[in-house]
């Protein structure tokens, strides 16, 4: 019978969790023989997202790149202008919606405040 060592190797240092240091040294080992790497493939990131443009030409941002689509026909230059101009511009509006609603909640207070030093005065008769 033939034990494929890379197998057990990683196997093992995925799920034994009281191995010894020495046996997990042992383990890493076997698994750098094997050409068994700890370093995940692909490219690093500090995150990503997923760019969709629909049939009906809507583009959509998904958070979950692993979200399944099916596509009609790769992406070209011109997919990736507009669907970026589209991206900048909702963000914009995001924002700006944002710090509109901020500017009126904190204009709110000033007028209640403002309704409330009015009344204050008015009780003081000043």
């Amino acid at each position: 019978m033939t034990v494929d060592l890379s197998t057990l190797a990683k196997t093992a240092a995925d799920t034994v969790e009281e191995l010894t240091d020495a046996q997990r040294e042992q383990l890493k080992k076997m698994g750098e023989e094997a050409g068994i790497t700890e370093e995940p493939q692909g490219t690093l990131a500090e995150t990503a997202f997923l760019v969709v443009i629909t049939p009906e030409g809507q583009v959509l941002a998904e958070p979950n790149i692993n979200t399944k689509i099916r596509i009609k026909r790769p992406a070209n230059l011109d997919d990736f202008q507009r669907s970026g101009h589209v991206l900048v511009d909702d963000a914009i509006a995001i924002k700006t919606a944002s710090i509109t609603g901020q500017q009126m909640m904190q204009m709110t207070a000033a007028m209640a405040e403002q309704q409330r030093t009015n009344a204050l005065v008015q009780s003081l008769k000043l």
